[in-house]
């Protein structure tokens, strides 16, 4: 599973409030897991799946031991989701997805532990549905649900996908299916969970869409009829709106090859009318969007640019659309695809809608919001959806929850604008911030007991730590080994018991208790000695109470093979044997200290770690002018008057900074001295950056407010600012300042820095500086200069 930090925090959060749900005397307890489209719901839920199975089985204060588990989904995503987790757990084995008819059916059949029975919604929705059916040859779901809680006290935990499909007309049977199961847990997942069900849950766990954006797993926004042009319109409504989404695959299928990224953009074509049967408008409308693209475009199902997704006819080339480079540049299709539907590179959806419609499914755009390599490109487009629609634009109407980031205003570069080209840079994500141990932590372990333990025999030691470590058994005496491992013992021997030949606890015995307030004698105890097995899932316990939260949980796995073999390394003994060892009473706190050394060491090698890989994640490139650029339209508006700005018209953040307002005006004011002046955006790779050291001593990005050409040539690169107004303004400018007389900028012509507002007076220093409240000798920027 790739690192993603909100699917972690998210999977963490699950857990938990399964747990606590599942201490809770009552069945049918709701926990609603809301996250958006494209953030890897099913990836997510399987992986909290197996860690609740593991905490269940190794933890022995868990309100459970064992678990069995029903994933229901509507249409045939069962079968997807299925699939996808049969191949996860095929090594692991952790869990057991399996279908209805691999179930045992007989007369004792039930759900076993740790068994995903899939389960599509339309197969147990009916009355008369074979698998709510009583036979004689085979027992009913509802059979083996009632054997599995109630005959195996086996608590069942039932997975709703796509929540917000079992509302509306379907609510009272989903209601009666529920009911007869009785689950203990409904864990309800989707996008645009039904809001009666948000009111009855007991916990929920929501992923804000802004943190799916920010790990660039889906786009930045999706447009909605960019740059719609009727001067020269091209046959029907329907014809032109066609060429205009060819036109747009066939720009971004440009961009991909322009960068070097062998994708083939997909265009998904969706008919008019809801629903999956065909009516004449349908007809109609696939006869004229075929016909076009054959005649006009060469795309059709013959040479297989064409594919065709509908009810009654699918055409061959469906197996292989999902690849990053097939062949074909269009789908046609109806509602089938709405749901659970993944291609990545699906990138432009045109939708025909009934003319007396104005509503269009959110989940039929999320088949678009995919980033096909899971990270964003500095070529701004391909980072964007494109929606077409036949739609009047005042009375569209969308799932506001799930599509509230839909980007309308669009600005465009002015013509024959005199562009520069400026280095910039960008920080490419990595998986290094994953905190977990990895294999190198046994020797970290190692040289802490060696450390901390074994200082007085490290001098005359026959063997080095790190060679302990990595020795074959061939490569070495066996009594030299023995020899040292005795002064090992020798070295710890006021420290550690190491005759410890079992772990027992002592329990009440024979004790008659009047009833009466007081106290009693405790004359008898009897003494039990645990099992290998009750030590190991101790050891364990153990291992995940010395990790806390400030590991992941594969770690707990690897701390406890550490351990052991360092015990062997050192004092050569057997596995079952230093699990005793660890646990005795008296020995395991001084465990827990040379643990813990070893955890704090390693922590500070993974920060090490983690900033050396974010230092070398930084990318340079040749940053230029965009072509066009697209604002949300809830955040941004068109700020009218503005004439002298690279991209036409000038779309203007609603909050802007006073002093960004100020200083637009005064670039305004000058005009006739600027050949043109850009606003910078503030995140994001397609936007200018350099980089530069942070007052926490961390490399990160600079967005430079303004860029301005001036008509005699000069380039002023400026990040207006109040006085003291940012901890990182020194830090920023003299970056800057470095940057402007770096070698390879020495052709560009550049000046600036920070600026700040002096009474009517603009200020800035060309050289480096030490604060931003003493700026009366900084130079002013006056535009009629140049």
């Amino acid at each position: 599973m790739k690192y993603i930090k909100y699917q972690q925090e998210a999977i963490k959060e699950l857990v938990s409030k399964t747990l606590t749900l599942l201490s809770y005397h009552n069945n049918r307890q709701i926990l609603v897991f809301k996250s958006p489209t494209g953030s890897g719901k099913t990836v997510m839920a399987a992986e909290m799946l197996r860690q609740l199975n593991n905490e269940l089985s190794e933890n022995p204060s868990a309100p459970t031991n064992e678990v069995a588990y029903i994933w229901i989904a509507p249409n045939k995503l069962h079968e997807q989701s299925y699939f996808k987790m049969k191949n996860a757990f095929t090594e692991t084995r952790d869990l057991q997805p399996v279908i209805y008819d691999e179930l045992d059916h007989s007369i004792d059949g039930y759900i076993q532990p740790g068994q995903i029975l899939f389960v599509n919604w339309e197969s147990i929705n009916k009355d008369n549905a074979v698998m709510v059916r009583d036979t004689e040859l085979s027992a009913s779901l509802y059979d083996l649900t009632r054997r599995t809680q109630e005959e195996h006290n086996i608590p069942i935990i039932v997975i709703i996908d796509e929540e917000h499909m079992f509302g509306s007309r379907n609510a009272k049977k989903s209601e009666k299916v529920l009911s007869h199961i009785q689950p203990k847990i409904e864990i309800r997942i989707s996008a645009t969970p039904l809001p009666e069900t948000m009111t009855k849950a007991k916990e929920t766990v929501i992923i804000a869409r802004e943190k799916v954006i920010a790990e660039e797993m889906i786009k930045e926004s999706v447009v909605l009829n960019p740059a719609l042009e009727f001067n020269d319109p091209l046959g029907s409504l329907n014809q032109h709106l066609i060429n205009l989404a060819l036109q747009k695959r066939e720009e971004l299928a440009a961009a991909y090859k322009a960068i070097g990224v062998n994708i083939n953009p997909l265009l998904l074509i969706q008919l008019p009318n809801d629903g999956e049967s065909m009516n004449a408008e349908d007809n109609s409308v696939k006869d004229e969007v075929i016909n076009y693209l054959n005649i006009i475009k060469g795309i059709s199902t013959e040479n297989n640019k064409l594919a065709i997704w509908l009810s009654n006819e699918k055409t061959d080339n469906l197996n292989t659309i999902a690849n990053p480079d097939d062949v074909t540049e269009v789908l046609l299709f109806k509602q089938a695809i709405a749901l659970g539907w993944d291609c990545p590179r699906a990138a432009v959806l045109l939708i025909f809608r009934k003319i007396e419609s104005f509503t269009f499914s959110a989940q039929t755009v999320g088949r678009i919001l995919r980033m096909p390599e899971q990270k964003f490109y500095q070529d701004d487009r391909l980072n964007r959806g494109y929606v077409y629609t036949n739609l009047s634009k005042d009375i569209i109407e969308i799932v506001r929850d799930d599509m509230d980031y839909l980007s309308a205003l669009r600005a465009v570069r002015r013509e024959n604008l005199n562009n520069i080209s400026l280095w910039s840079e960008y920080n490419e994500r990595t998986s290094a911030e994953r905190n977990r141990l990895g294999s190198d932590f046994k020797r970290h372990l190692l040289n802490t007991f060696m450390d901390h333990w074994l200082v007085s025999t490290r001098i005359t030691s026959l063997f080095t730590a790190a060679q302990l470590d990595g020795m074959d058994e061939e490569e070495c005496d066996e009594e030299e080994v023995q020899s040292q491992a005795f002064k090992n013992r020798q070295a710890v021997q006021d420290k550690i018991n190491f005759n410890v030949r079992s772990i027992s606890i002592e329990l009440v015995e024979d004790l008659e208790i009047s009833g009466e307030i007081g106290r009693s004698r405790i004359d008898h105890k009897a003494k039990y000695v645990r099992t290998m097995q009750e030590l190991d899932t101790t050891f364990m316990a153990f291992c995940s109470k010395m990790l806390g939260s400030a590991f992941e949980k594969v770690s707990i796995k690897t701390l406890a093979v550490a351990l052991k073999e360092v015990m062997e390394d050192l004092f050569e003994t057997f596995e079952t044997d230093a699990v005793k060892i660890i646990l005795y009473h008296a020995n395991r706190p001084k465990f827990e200290d040379i643990i813990q050394r070893a955890l704090l060491r390693y922590s500070r090698v993974l920060a090490e770690r983690q900033r050396t890989f974010k230092a070398k994640g930084f990318v340079s490139y040749q940053w230029e002018i965009p072509a066009d650029r697209f604002y949300k339209e809830d955040t941004h508006s068109i700020k009218e008057g503005v004439q002298d700005h690279a991209l036409m018209p000038y779309i203007q953040l609603n909050n802007s900074s006073s002093p960004e307002l100020e200083f637009t005006a005064y670039l305004e004011a000058h005009q006739e001295y600027i050949d043109w002046w850009y606003k910078n955006g503030d995140a994001g790779k397609q936007h200018y950056a350099i980089s530069y050291t942070n007052i926490e001593g961390e490399q990160s990005l600079f967005y430079v407010d303004f860029i301005i050409r001036m008509r005699n040539g000069q380039v002023f690169l400026f990040d207006t600012k109040s006085v003291e107004s940012d901890r990182n303004a020194v830090n920023k400018h003299n970056a800057l300042i470095d940057y402007i007389h770096n070698d390879k900028n020495k052709d560009k012509n550049l000046k600036g820095g920070v600026i700040i507002q002096m009474g009517e007076n603009w200020k800035y220093s060309p050289m480096k500086i030490e604060n931003t409240k003493d700026i009366t000798n900084w130079d002013s920027f006056y535009p009629n200069e140049y």
